[in-house]
């Protein structure tokens, strides 16, 4: 890579950065009103892994003092988030979709999800709470001031030119890690599926968000496949932590039909997850 097309990634880079904070400011005034919804909140977990997940894609041109001061700055930033997407996914999604699973005479597996609702509820208000005041924080619109200040030095007056093939080899990687990591779907550990989500994710945010910028173009049908894929390793990493999580609120074990609700639809995922990696391998990167 020569050091003309070095200076013109790294001004691309820029941009994205600038424009994901200018994203991230709107986000957090709006979680700041006491209308302040989870779609506001998705929207902030959304901008913010994407801006991430730029560490990812631009790695290769970045300064490693820049790498190490801002990728934990944000790791911090995005777990303080988790918590309460964590209550929302099960609240809206697991336990309802474990209700709806429960044959109508199944008492005890009524019983146990009720509570689990009341305990997850709980446990979402007092997460949000706590977010709400970790986000008010001057700290956080401080730390993007002072990004956007960091990356001001990256940017070049003139519009960079297309950059396909650095965009294109940054998509072979992301390919690469995600066969990786995604070996054996059916039988890996839910924690090695959780990295190979991630991968996927990366992967998909740079299609989605970075290839524009980059001056080219992922076909929608590979996007379609990635997202697919995203999704079945997702459901797969929710079914192995949400169960064990809730459990313990409810300082009691899930009868067996509620845990066999869980499972089937991990199974599931698992085999959808199976196809999605096997279309890419038959895929090279586009």
């Amino acid at each position: 890579m020569s050091q003309h097309s070095h200076a013109e990634i790294l001004s691309v880079f820029a941009g994205i950065v600038t424009e994901h904070v200018a994203a991230l400011r709107d986000a957090l005034i709006k979680l700041g009103e006491p209308t302040a919804s989870g779609e506001d909140l998705h929207q902030f977990r959304v901008t913010l892994r994407r801006l991430r997940s730029a560490w990812v894609t631009f790695a290769p041109v970045l300064p490693r003092a820049f790498i190490a001061e801002w990728k934990p700055r944000l790791r911090t930033l995005a777990g303080s988030t988790g918590p309460v997407r964590e209550w929302d996914v099960m609240l809206t999604d697991w336990l309802p979709a474990a209700r709806a699973a429960l044959t109508e005479d199944d008492e005890a597996g009524r019983a146990w999800l009720a509570a689990a609702f009341d305990r997850a509820k709980q446990a979402r208000h007092l997460a949000w709470q706590t977010l709400r005041v970790e986000l008010a924080s001057p700290g956080v619109m401080n730390a993007l001031t002072e990004l956007e200040g960091a990356v001001a030095a990256f940017r070049l007056p003139a519009q960079p030119p297309r950059l396909a093939r650095f965009a294109h080899s940054r998509a072979t990687a992301l390919r690469k890690k995600l066969l990786r990591r995604g070996r054996h779907p059916k039988r890996a550990t839910a924690a090695r599926l959780h990295r190979a989500r991630i991968a996927a994710k990366q992967w998909r945010y740079l299609y989605d968000a970075f290839y524009p910028a980059l001056g080219v173009r992922a076909a929608k049908r590979y996007r379609k496949h990635l997202r697919k894929l995203q999704e079945a390793l997702g459901e797969i990493h929710d079914a192995s932590v949400s169960l064990e999580r809730v459990a313990l609120l409810v300082n009691e074990a899930p009868p067996a039909s509620v845990v066999n609700a869980f499972h089937m639809r991990a199974r599931a995922a698992r085999t959808c997850a199976a196809e999605g990696l096997r279309w890419m391998r038959g895929h090279a990167a586009v």
